[in-house]
């Protein structure tokens, strides 16, 4: 017989060619519980190694790049106290105006997170109350101006953005309507939140939480809350 395997308590012999070989054996059960926890050991490496990797990735994604010229389309409403806020933002003397416009314009992103912005905002103001319009003819007026400012923005790895305005860069004027007659006017606090599309071609923005924008040279008592919000579309660098 060229091949017959005989188990014999734990031995096992095989007679091949009338030599005869002996060597240890396990029981069958003993083996797959040995290759079971060996499978196990292999599975926890394995998930610990992927843990890390992921923690590795994530710490070394790098936030979303852009840059170049955005042309943006938007629209917002003003809070206008004219003699200013109490601490709980309630306007002084009960006095206020509502300002509604839209926006159109550019804005430019630099590679050093800086950037500027030039907008056209054709502007609708209204006063409930509790000026008369006899005593105030520039309180509900309608006009068309353009502005213009410099800003900081930061990039998170999630996509969130924040340009904070540059104290001093702004500067606007009123191109037609009876507010022509002021003359330039400059703001400061008008800050911007938002989001960046994955591909860096799209952000949306809106105003700050509420960020309280002041006219030191046109009006220093003046403060103003806008909720605003606006889509940029790349352009080109």
């Amino acid at each position: 017989m060229s091949y017959a395997p005989i188990e014999l308590e734990r031995r096992r012999i095989i007679i091949q060619k009338g030599e005869a070989t002996f060597f240890e054996a396990a029981p069958m059960s003993r083996r797959k519980e040995i290759q079971m926890k060996g499978n196990i050991k292999k599975l926890v490496v394995f998930v610990v190694i992927a843990t890390i990797a992921t923690f590795i990735l994530a710490a070394t994604v790098p936030a979303r790049s852009i840059q170049g010229v955005y042309a943006a389309t938007g629209s917002g409403t003003c809070y206008v106290a004219p003699f200013g806020l109490d601490d709980h933002l309630v306007p002084i003397n009960g006095a206020y105006m509502v300002m509604t416009f839209t926006m159109e314009g550019v804005f430019t992103f630099h590679p050093g997170r800086t950037g500027h912005i030039e907008r056209h905002t054709p502007t609708v103001i209204l006063t409930p109350t509790p000026f008369n319009p006899a005593s105030c003819p520039l309180c509900s007026l309608a006009g068309d101006s353009k502005d213009s400012s410099d800003f900081t923005y930061e990039v998170e790895r999630d996509g969130s953005i924040t340009l904070t305005q540059v104290s001093g860069s702004h500067s606007g004027e009123f191109t037609s309507g009876p507010l022509v007659a002021i003359g330039t006017y400059s703001n400061d606090g008008r800050n911007w939140q938002g989001t960046v599309s994955p591909d860096g071609k799209t952000i949306i923005l809106n105003g700050g939480l509420p960020d309280i924008i002041t006219s030191p040279v046109t009006n220093p008592q003046e403060r103003i809350i806008c909720n605003t919000s606006a889509v940029l579309i790349w352009q080109h660098k």
